[in-house]
């Protein structure tokens, strides 16, 4: 996978104070992407990088700041603001309140603290191993959710069973019909393991049928999610499991 770390820079380029900033990011090798701080761009963005920085300037928009909010309800993204005070005075009370992962400061900014929240976050993402036998089906998920979580495929329930053994994950999106080997069974191989008995699994299916459903259930699976689902409603059910199951764990330690 692609480790190379990188924050999209929302600002006047032009600001030395902007310009040692990114300097001192690409030092340590963080590549900075500016940004046209257009909203209606922003909003336009598919897949907007996890960091963001924002360069605040005491006539920054509230539409700048919506389409940003907006963006990061969907994305997961985690916001740097940096201005004057007066700047931060403007937008700090609104949105830190309605948005946790807005974080502001004043110039010029500690590099060292940014780079520690920056290096926080990449640890603290899940990784997630979407098994299923159809290469546009891997390839479309995880173009999804590769801005939130590491994503890891593998085309089949053998190949699954390899790389589970082989490498940490926090979730398998698992696909309920492959050929050879198909979703259940690969389920009832992982649960006879003791590494991987209490992995976190959910059936990616195009079946909803109450068969198909209890069959899920009996080989005791976290849930399944329908493959014909909208894409937002497939990445709010993951980051609900995460939630959920975070939750639970914390009550069983």
């Amino acid at each position: 996978m692609n480790t190379k770390k990188e924050v999209y820079l929302i600002g006047d380029i032009k600001r030395l104070v902007v310009q040692t900033l990114v300097r001192n990011l690409e030092d340590n090798g963080i590549e900075v992407l500016p940004v046209d701080p257009n909203p209606n761009y922003i909003a336009s963005i598919p897949n907007l990088p996890v960091h963001v920085m924002l360069s605040l300037s005491e006539d920054v928009t509230p539409e700048l700041l919506q389409a940003l909010k907006s963006k990061q309800q969907k994305c997961g993204l985690h916001i740097y603001m940096a201005g004057t005070l007066k700047a931060l005075s403007l937008v700090q009370e609104e949105y830190v309140k309605q948005v946790p992962a807005f974080r502001f400061t004043t110039w010029p900014i500690d590099v060292s603290l940014l780079l520690k929240a920056i290096e926080w976050h990449d640890r603290s993402r899940k990784r997630i191993l979407v098994v299923d036998d159809d290469p546009n089906i891997l390839r479309t998920i995880k173009t999804w959710l590769e801005n939130e979580y590491d994503v890891y495929l593998v085309n089949s329930g053998f190949n699954a069973i390899d790389f589970i053994a082989k490498h940490k994950v926090d979730l398998v999106l698992l696909d309920y019909e492959m050929p050879n080997l198909n979703g259940p069974e690969v389920l009832k191989k992982l649960r006879l393991h003791k590494n991987s008995s209490k992995l976190p699994v959910i059936f990616l299916t195009a079946k909803g049928d109450r068969d198909s459903v209890m069959t899920a259930i009996e080989q005791k699976a976290d849930g399944y999610i329908l493959k014909t689902r909208k894409p937002a409603e497939i990445i709010n059910t993951i980051r609900e499991f995460f939630k959920k199951y975070i939750v639970s764990a914390e009550v069983l330690a």
